[in-house]
């Protein structure tokens, strides 16, 4: 079911030269090896405690359990260019965890067409919100976010990635209007 709803909305074309299509886990994670080290500063040279690999754990084992989606973005010759990856956290929430393009590839609009493809995507599978969080100095990001009808709903601090601004993106109505109500954000005259 899920792939007949995924297959209206992916691949789709995020410029004249980039496309994004749904990928699977291992497709994903040998596109995200490739880029990484392209697309992302070394946390250690940020500065930042750096998490060791984990033992094999229970908790490593089950999170394989959660419906995840994998994107890639790939220029015209067929190269991976960028990726993006989410998992659904509960009934209604999709959690953005985790997203990157090639710095030749950035300010070019990919990330908002991703979204506005993204969207509607994930409002069709059910999903009520989106959730996800970013550096606090993250500003490209934040502003594509935001532009899509993101809002800020936190901010924490961590040790592995220093401040982080939390967003949410409401795709029900009246999910929305609860939050500005919980926080006395609107009208209501």
């Amino acid at each position: 079911m899920i792939e007949q709803i995924r297959s209206s909305y992916f691949p789709t074309n995020l410029s004249e030269d980039v496309v994004v299509t749904a990928v699977s886990q291992q497709q994903f994670y040998a596109v995200t090896n490739q880029l990484y080290r392209h697309i992302f500063t070394p946390m250690g040279d940020l500065g930042l405690y750096q998490v060791p690999a984990p033992p094999d754990s229970w908790g490593r084992k089950l999170a394989g359990q959660i419906h995840a989606e994998y994107f890639v973005f790939h220029n015209a010759a067929g190269e991976p260019v960028g990726f993006s990856l989410g998992k659904v956290v509960n009934e209604q929430t999709f959690f953005m965890e985790w997203s990157g393009i090639l710095p030749d590839y950035r300010r070019r609009g990919l990330y908002s067409h991703f979204l506005d493809a993204l969207i509607p995507y994930l409002k069709a599978l059910g999903l009520e919100r989106i959730t996800s969080n970013h550096m606090g100095n993250n500003r490209p990001v934040l502003i594509a976010k935001l532009k899509a009808g993101f809002i800020i709903t936190g901010t924490t601090l961590d040790e592995r990635h220093g401040m982080l601004v939390w967003l949410a993106r409401f795709l029900e109505p009246e999910r929305e209007r609860g939050f500005e109500r919980a926080f006395s954000l609107g009208n209501f005259a």
